[in-house]
């Protein structure tokens, strides 16, 4: 059976479209490829790492997340509805690849402590989250900004969100991919960032073109 036919006691909403107004543009800075994302800031009392459904009881490191692996870092929020359920079935659908890969997956979720506890174990999910309820990580990442709300721009969210990222990062921290979707109307390849995720385990270099069937 499928989880995402079921009711789940999160906010998602599968209803409310997501139309783009034609207002002003949202302005993000993003980081992108070539970056370098040494460390993480975790600095809330309730952001939780879960690896294999193991709540860690310290602060976790991104080093300790990647564990000299490729590393898929993707945000996720409940406030995107049908949008988020989908990241997130697509993101289920590519750990057991990413892992075969060689590769490790952090997915930053824009909710609380209890949510996100709540989220991993009606989905059963195997992969690291780590709890990100007021966009700290977003922000340091350039996927969320105050200034740029994302719900004054995007019909059916009405939750201060980051906008949709996914980015795979080298066993150095180099970013050698990034799918930035700041619209919601283009979601990321899986095959591409499953590509990247295969250079990075091969230390070759990342050509979009080379694709792993997800």
């Amino acid at each position: 059976m499928n989880p995402y036919n079921n009711i789940f006691t999160l906010n998602w909403d599968r209803i409310l479209p997501i139309t783009i107004f034609k207002g002003k543009n949202l302005q993000f800075n993003p980081i992108k490829v070539g970056a370098v994302i040494n460390n993480l800031i975790f600095n809330q009392t309730k952001q939780i790492c879960k690896i294999n459904l193991e709540t860690l009881d310290k602060t976790p490191s991104l080093k300790k997340i990647q564990g000299n692996k490729p590393l898929t870092i993707s945000f996720l929020s409940e406030g995107w509805n049908q949008y988020g359920l989908n990241h997130l079935n697509t993101l289920s659908e590519c750990y057991q690849e990413i892992s075969s890969l060689g590769g490790n997956l952090l997915v930053i979720v824009q909710a609380g402590h209890q949510e996100v506890t709540q989220m991993a174990r009606y989905f059963n999910l195997p992969f690291t989250l780590i709890a990100d309820p007021t966009n700290q990580i977003a922000k340091q990442l350039g996927t969320y900004s105050e200034e740029n709300a994302v719900w004054d721009r995007i019909a059916g969210i009405t939750e201060d969100v980051p906008i949709p990222a996914t980015y795979v990062i080298d066993k150095k921290g180099r970013v050698i991919y990034h799918s930035i979707d700041e619209h919601f109307t283009k979601p990321f390849s899986p095959s591409e960032m499953l590509g990247a995720v295969f250079s990075a385990a091969h230390n070759i270099p990342y050509s979009i073109h080379y694709q792993v069937a997800a």
